[in-house]
């Protein structure tokens, strides 16, 4: 279990903790937990047009049971963004016991961002916990999953058409391990996920589901999140739980100048700029706002060539343009050559260098999904003279 160090002075220490809501199944014994209330309080609910409208959002009233789960520590800076994986977390023991080679139905789940006390040790004393208000640290959103003992979460290759890795080449994924398919047969998951797009929204948002509908899960055992937040506390206003009846009317703090399309912090605003995620003239800063010499972001990338094969999943150049670029940065003083672009299931894919007869070269850019690989197949030549003695030595295989 990863716990962040205690919060140094300035920063903002928080933990996302979770209530997950469960509904038993006849053949289970009906020990329901004691009824203590919902953990965000009544929620208000719209039906169409119409808003708070009748409805009982008391998860306790309907009989169902609960267990509380904490992340570790998360501690920030003011206008640092936290959007890190914080890895496997064990669910509680009396859970994973109780639900081994069993199947768990849950029913709803509640979410609260909140300061721990002592720091450093979420969930030891849940009585002392306090919310964290929403414009201390905003919610951007979060992602959850929950695995077992017949399930994993491991790191995959995301393609570039996956929008939800944003931009990235990995991103987790679920898998069954041996064993799942005995569940699996039944049509019953080894594995879930929770996505939260409305992280700011999440705390005052009832997530419980229709009468006759769960996230079922065979033998749970841990669980997982990634979260995403933005400290906007202005550290004059204090960050501790004995400074919540400071700056009770939104005080922001500085900002950086792209922030609100560059257009200056409001008087009165009630949001913090920082909500944009805006660049600042270190990292990204739009030249129109910070000038020609502002250090906006660059994109480097090192490029290697394989002599048989095809490349990698995730290392394929996805560009002509890219290929191009490539191809020349790995064949050094590349002078004679053609470039095309082709669709073939002959041509190895992605971006290929051959060797032509006559010594020059032609870099092709292969669209299609081809099998095909390079090979080594032919001759390849190399000359190099010394400065000093000017001999030159060609060698060819």
């Amino acid at each position: 279990q990863f716990v962040s160090p205690s919060p140094m002075p300035g920063q903002t220490a928080t933990v996302n903790v979770s209530r997950l809501l469960l509904v038993l199944a006849a053949a289970l014994p009906a020990c329901l937990a004691a009824a203590s209330g919902n953990m965000n309080g009544d929620y208000v609910v719209a039906s169409g047009s119409k808003f708070a409208v009748p409805f009982n959002s008391d998860y306790a009233s309907k009989g169902y049971e609960y267990f509380d789960v904490w992340a570790p520590e998360i501690a920030t800076h003011y206008g640092e963004v936290f959007w890190t994986d914080q890895h496997n977390q064990p669910l509680p023991p009396h859970i994973v016991q109780r639900f081994a080679n069993k199947t768990m139905a849950i029913v709803g789940y509640e979410q609260d961002q909140v300061m721990v006390t002592p720091q450093g040790q979420p969930g030891l004393n849940p009585d002392k916990d306090v919310s964290v208000p929403i414009n201390w640290a905003y919610n951007h959103h979060y992602m959850a999953w929950m695995t077992g003992e017949y399930s994993t979460l491991k790191r995959v290759h995301s393609s570039p058409e996956d929008t939800s890795a944003h931009g990235a080449r990995m991103r987790w994924q679920q898998e069954p391990l041996p064993g799942a398919e005995r569940f699996m047969a039944q049509g019953i998951p080894t594995s879930q996920m929770f996505s939260e797009g409305n992280g700011g929204e999440s705390r005052k948002s009832y997530h419980g589901y229709p009468k006759g509908y769960a996230q079922l899960i065979a033998s749970p055992t841990t669980w997982h999140i990634t979260p995403m937040q933005i400290d906007t506390r202005n550290r004059a206003c204090g960050v501790t739980p004995n400074d919540l009846d400071k700056c009770v009317k939104f005080q922001p703090g500085p900002e950086p100048l792209q922030a609100r399309y560059g257009l200056g912090t409001p008087a009165n605003t009630n949001y913090s700029g920082l909500l944009e995620c805006p660049c600042n003239s270190r990292f990204g800063g739009d030249p129109s706002i910070y000038g020609s010499a502002t250090l906006t972001k660059k994109v480097s990338n090192n490029y290697g060539g394989i002599a048989q094969g095809t490349c990698a999943a995730g290392e394929s150049i996805l560009t002509a343009t890219e290929c191009m670029a490539a191809a020349k940065s790995v064949v050094p003083g590349m002078a004679a050559y053609t470039a095309q672009t082709v669709h073939s299931s002959s041509v190895p894919p992605g971006c290929s260098v051959q060797r032509q007869a006559s010594g020059s070269l032609s870099v092709v850019f292969n669209t299609a999904a081809s099998t095909a690989g390079c090979s080594p197949v032919g001759t390849r030549s190399a000359t190099v003279t010394a400065a000093t003695t000017k001999v030159t030595l060609k060698l060819t295989l």
